[in-house]
Protein backbone atom coordinates (compact mmCIF):
# COMPACT_ATOMS: atom_id res chain seq x y z
CA UNK A 1 0.00 0.00 0.00
CA UNK A 2 1.32 3.43 -0.95
CA UNK A 3 1.47 6.14 1.29
CA UNK A 4 -0.67 8.37 -0.56
CA UNK A 5 -3.67 5.33 -0.40
CA UNK A 6 -2.91 5.07 3.21
CA UNK A 7 -3.25 8.31 3.63
CA UNK A 8 -6.69 8.48 1.55
CA UNK A 9 -8.18 5.61 3.61
CA UNK A 10 -6.93 7.24 7.45
CA UNK A 11 -9.17 10.66 5.59
CA UNK A 12 -11.92 7.99 5.54
CA UNK A 13 -11.75 6.91 9.02
CA UNK A 14 -11.06 10.25 10.41
CA UNK A 15 -14.59 11.38 8.28
CA UNK A 16 -16.84 8.76 9.48
CA UNK A 17 -15.76 8.82 12.73
CA UNK A 18 -17.01 12.42 12.55
CA UNK A 19 -19.98 11.30 10.96
CA UNK A 20 -20.74 8.22 13.35
CA UNK A 21 -20.03 10.32 16.88
CA UNK A 22 -22.88 12.58 15.22
CA UNK A 23 -25.00 9.88 14.70
CA UNK A 24 -24.60 7.98 17.97
CA UNK A 25 -25.47 11.52 19.90
CA UNK A 26 -28.65 11.61 17.91
CA UNK A 27 -29.67 7.79 18.62
CA UNK A 28 -28.62 8.10 22.28
CA UNK A 29 -31.30 11.32 22.23
CA UNK A 30 -33.89 9.38 20.76
CA UNK A 31 -33.84 5.99 22.47
CA UNK A 32 -34.06 7.87 26.00
CA UNK A 33 -36.76 6.98 27.87
CA UNK A 34 -40.56 8.07 27.29
CA UNK A 35 -42.94 9.66 29.36
CA UNK A 36 -45.44 8.35 31.56
CA UNK A 37 -48.19 10.56 30.87
CA UNK A 38 -48.29 9.47 26.50
CA UNK A 39 -51.86 7.21 25.68
CA UNK A 40 -51.44 3.94 24.76
CA UNK A 41 -51.45 4.54 21.10
CA UNK A 42 -48.32 6.57 21.29
CA UNK A 43 -46.31 4.63 24.10
CA UNK A 44 -46.55 1.27 21.73
CA UNK A 45 -45.57 3.15 18.86
CA UNK A 46 -42.77 5.04 20.73
CA UNK A 47 -41.39 1.59 21.73
CA UNK A 48 -41.52 0.43 18.38
CA UNK A 49 -39.13 2.99 17.46
CA UNK A 50 -37.29 2.36 20.43
CA UNK A 51 -36.39 -1.01 19.37
CA UNK A 52 -35.24 0.06 15.92
CA UNK A 53 -33.05 3.26 17.16
CA UNK A 54 -31.43 1.20 19.92
CA UNK A 55 -30.48 -1.29 17.44
CA UNK A 56 -29.14 1.27 15.08
CA UNK A 57 -27.62 2.69 17.68
CA UNK A 58 -26.00 -0.80 18.83
CA UNK A 59 -24.34 -1.09 14.92
CA UNK A 60 -23.26 2.72 15.23
CA UNK A 61 -21.20 1.68 18.38
CA UNK A 62 -19.70 -1.90 16.58
CA UNK A 63 -18.79 0.65 13.72
CA UNK A 64 -17.27 3.48 16.01
CA UNK A 65 -15.31 0.65 17.59
CA UNK A 66 -13.95 -1.01 14.37
CA UNK A 67 -12.95 2.06 13.00
CA UNK A 68 -11.14 3.28 16.04
CA UNK A 69 -8.90 0.06 16.08
CA UNK A 70 -8.39 0.84 12.32
CA UNK A 71 -6.87 4.27 12.76
CA UNK A 72 -4.82 2.70 15.59
CA UNK A 73 -3.45 -0.21 13.36
CA UNK A 74 -3.33 1.83 9.61
CA UNK A 75 0.32 3.00 10.07
CA UNK A 76 1.46 -0.64 10.95
CA UNK A 77 3.04 -3.21 8.52
CA UNK A 78 -0.09 -5.64 8.66
CA UNK A 79 -3.00 -3.38 8.09
CA UNK A 80 -4.61 -3.93 4.48
CA UNK A 81 -3.82 -7.30 4.49
CA UNK A 82 -6.44 -10.29 5.11
CA UNK A 83 -5.84 -11.65 8.62
CA UNK A 84 -7.00 -15.36 7.26
CA UNK A 85 -5.57 -15.27 3.84
CA UNK A 86 -3.00 -12.89 4.16
CA UNK A 87 -3.80 -11.63 0.61
CA UNK A 88 -3.69 -7.55 0.17
CA UNK A 89 -7.39 -6.28 0.56
CA UNK A 90 -8.35 -3.84 -2.55
CA UNK A 91 -7.89 -0.50 -1.93
CA UNK A 92 -11.89 0.15 -2.79
CA UNK A 93 -12.68 -2.47 -0.24
CA UNK A 94 -10.58 -0.38 2.24
CA UNK A 95 -12.05 2.71 1.17
CA UNK A 96 -15.97 1.37 2.09
CA UNK A 97 -15.28 -0.63 4.96
CA UNK A 98 -11.78 0.70 6.46
CA UNK A 99 -12.37 -1.10 9.25
CA UNK A 100 -12.75 -4.43 7.85
CA UNK A 101 -9.54 -7.15 8.59
CA UNK A 102 -11.01 -9.81 5.83
CA UNK A 103 -10.61 -10.03 2.02
CA UNK A 104 -13.89 -10.28 -0.05
CA UNK A 105 -13.19 -13.68 -0.36
CA UNK A 106 -12.35 -14.67 3.41
CA UNK A 107 -15.08 -11.93 4.51
CA UNK A 108 -17.70 -14.48 2.89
Amino acid sequence: MTDTQRTAIKEKILAELKRIAADIAALEEITRPYKEDEDEATRMNNIVSKSVNDTALAAARTRLAGLEYALKRIDGPEFGFCIDCGEEIPQARLLAMPETPRCVHCAR
